[in-house]
């Protein structure tokens, strides 16, 4: 058996039309197409193999940095792409990771094995067999009914890839969704920084008013000393002293003064 990986939905069907492949001048029939496994990945602890219901880690890991939080709700998440399987800069539920590409292969091989197993009596062998259908999706069809199955294992191939492209717009739409709310955080804080620095200069405006007002009423008071004391004293200071310089016919004494 040999395993043919195709990036092209096209090409794969053109294959499965033509039922043969040519290899270095060498024709080879195609017997079956097999879909790859659906790999499980938890949300909660992003690990493999199970769902969120059947994980029992209790804080929640952000598939982005890797973080483990109370409430991804209100995690500042970084934004920096940090793989919890590989530490690599993806993120941790990306189909990409070497990690998860190689349970993926090890879960179809597993698979492969069980498929090459069956006999006309595998009911009595699958007494023998433990199998968990939360950690594995069921194996293929028998091999008897492969060209009838080929069509729906076809359409299936082709929702995975949907679901696929769905959750990669969905992680994009997520992230542009933090840097929003991360906008608005910031948006907050600036705010509350220029009411604060609003606040101060009007109590500084409201103290500086009151200085004003009082240095008013000092000049006022100054004011009011200087006409109505110091100028009728100084009236009454030349009066004396120009009478105090005239002689007895009235003609000044010192001209000078």
């Amino acid at each position: 058996m040999v395993k043919v990986e195709l990036t092209s939905s096209s090409v794969r069907d053109e294959l499965l039309n033509k039922k043969r492949i040519i290899v270095n001048y060498i024709t080879y029939d195609i017997i079956e197409y097999l879909a790859p496994a659906n790999v499980l990945i938890c949300s909660t602890c992003m690990a493999l193999g199970y769902f969120k219901k059947q994980c029992t880690q209790i804080k929640e890991t952000c598939r982005t940095c890797g973080d483990q939080v109370e409430d991804m709700k209100n995690h500042k998440c970084s934004n920096v792409e940090k793989c919890v399987h590989c530490g690599r800069n993806h993120k941790s539920s990306s189909l990409k990771c070497p990690v998860v590409k190689s349970f993926r292969a090890e879960l179809t091989r597993k698979i492969l094995q069980i498929d090459n197993q069956s006999s006309p009596d595998s009911r009595l062998l699958n007494k023998n067999v433990i199998f968990n259908s939360t950690n594995f999706p069921p194996p293929p069809a028998p091999k008897s009914s492969t060209l009838l199955l080929n069509p729906m294992m076809v359409k299936l191939d082709e929702l995975i890839n949907k679901l696929s492209k769905v959750k990669d717009r969905l992680d994009k739409f997520e992230a542009k969704h933090d840097k929003f709310e991360q906008f608005i955080s910031d948006k907050n804080r600036n705010d509350e920084t220029i009411i604060q620095n609003m606040n101060d200069m009007s109590n500084n405006y409201m103290i500086l008013k009151k200085d004003v007002v009082q240095q008013n009423l000092f000049i006022e008071r100054h004011e009011n000393l200087f006409c109505k004391l110091l100028i009728p004293m100084l009236e009454d200071v030349f009066t004396f002293i120009s009478a105090k310089n005239q002689n007895q016919k009235g003609n000044p004494l010192d001209a000078d003064l």
